[in-house]
């Protein structure tokens, strides 16, 4: 994909975060949906005369690696809304240690339209590395509907000016908000894959009591997304930046401690680990569609043997697969084997099994997943002998020097089995980032426009 000119000149480090919230300080604006203190968890904001002391206790409760990349963020609030002098207050703090070696980094939150040249360049003077843009979403109407007071063009204008520096750029955006839709949601998704940022955040948008949106709630006058359109369209988000090499850093809520459930929060698609639910996602749609291409290469191998020689008899006894009764062999549809990486194994079996019983209930195999090693065995090798003619039409393609990717997954059946890799699953149901209507690019790109969950 061409990046219209814009250059992404890093590469994305996993930090430790030393995180001060500073609620609602420097925005001019009260979004529907925001309260600040019940995500942070504290009506108090952090003084910069805190910041050393508080730094020399985390690291020291922290157990780092010596290589450790170590940063101070401020969120919470639009940053550089704040007051020049304040401002200049929390920079030298954090600077400070920079000075004594504590840290490598400093980021901070803050709305686009609150980003012009000379506040860059004074983060920058404080050795600020990393600017996050609220972004929440790229379609003036939803934003105007939530209240934001920033057109998307703002945030364009935002991006094409932070690309001029030396900084890594951030997204945050969200999904389900006042007047979005999936069409929408996919129309945010393009223009944030255009503007080519070092990483994103995910977030479904809740209803916290307290706020303009908790009212228009219990007036009727807004629906929050269920759970399942929520995940489906964050699933669909993060294929797509995933196949764009846009890391996503977050997913979901990253609630205060005291945070809970029934104090704070009145509706919305919320689940404590709704980012494991949208990875789980993503695989499942990942293995239905190696299933539908082992169903097209069982039809082609029964066509080829219908009009001449079909499968060669070897006269080779197969051996049954773990956890394979002989009644799989005699009829029963069977075993289904799925092999990953044990890295992504709960992801792929899902929350409380979700996966698996899916499998099972619409396609009736018995799915067993086992962990694999990252490089070809040679049982790997044997399930693929004879070619073509006698599998699903396509052999595994081993990665570079040999290895999977983590999320590669390989799939047998009795009689077929074929490698799924995560790439190009997602180059197939990638949305297609280019000039078209919202119904076409939802075809080409395979999402639904009811669900936002590609068709496989």
């Amino acid at each position: 994909m061409k990046r219209k000119g814009l250059k992404k000149p890093f590469t994305y480090q996993n930090p430790l975060i030393i995180p001060f919230f500073i609620p609602h300080a420097g925005c001019p604006f009260t979004c529907v949906f925001c309260n600040q203190w019940q995500i942070s968890g504290t009506a108090e904001v952090v003084r910069p005369d805190e910041i050393d002391a508080y730094v020399a206790a985390y690291l020291k409760r922290a157990r780092l690696h010596q290589d450790r990349h170590v940063e101070i963020a401020f969120y919470g609030g639009s940053f550089t809304a704040l007051a020049p002098e304040i401002q200049t207050a929390y920079l030298q703090a954090a600077a400070e240690q920079q000075k004594k070696g504590r840290i490598c980094g400093i980021r901070l939150s803050t709305r686009p339209d609150f980003i012009n040249r000379a506040i860059v360049e004074r983060l920058l003077a404080y050795g600020v590395t990393t600017v996050e843009l609220g972004v929440q979403s790229l379609v003036d109407e939803v934003l105007q509907k939530t209240g934001r007071g920033h057109t998307a063009q703002d945030t364009l204008l935002a991006v094409e000016l932070l690309r001029e520096y030396p900084l890594q750029l951030g997204l945050q955006l969200m999904l389900g908000l006042p007047g979005d839709t999936p069409d929408r949601a996919c129309l945010t998704l393009e223009r944030a894959v255009q503007a080519a940022p070092d990483f994103v955040r995910i977030y479904p948008t809740l209803v916290f009591k307290g706020t303009t949106l908790a009212q228009w709630y219990l007036a009727k006058q807004y629906r929050p997304w269920s759970l399942d359109l929520a995940v489906d369209t964050a699933a669909a988000w993060l294929g797509t930046f995933s196949y764009y090499e846009i890391p996503v850093i977050r997913i979901g809520l990253q609630a205060a401690e005291n945070f809970t459930k029934e104090q704070d929060l009145l509706a919305g698609p919320y689940h404590p680990a709704f980012g494991e639910l949208v990875a789980s996602r993503l695989f499942l749609w990942q293995i239905e569609d190696g299933l539908k291409r082992l169903r097209k290469g069982a039809e082609a191998s029964e066509n080829k043997g219908a009009g001449g020689p079909g499968r060669e008899d070897t006269g080779k006894k197969r051996r049954r697969a773990p956890g394979e009764s002989r009644g799989d062999e005699e009829g029963e549809r069977g075993v289904l084997q799925l092999l990953v990486h044990p890295s992504v194994q709960s992801k792929v079996i899902g929350q409380k099994r979700q996966n698996i019983m899916f499998l099972r209930e619409k396609y009736g195999y018995n799915v067993v997943v086992l962990p694999r090693s990252q490089k070809y065995r040679r049982s790997d090798e044997e399930i693929w002998e004879g070619g073509s003619a006698t599998r699903s039409g396509e052999k595994p393609e081993a990665g570079k020097d040999g290895e999977n990717e983590v999320e590669d997954i390989e799939i047998r059946t009795i009689s077929q089995a074929i490698l799924i890799p995560r790439k190009e699953f997602l180059k197939k149901y990638r949305i297609e980032i280019k000039d078209a209507t919202l119904g076409e690019r939802n075809e080409e790109a395979g999402v639904s426009e009811a669900t936002g969950d590609p068709r496989v």
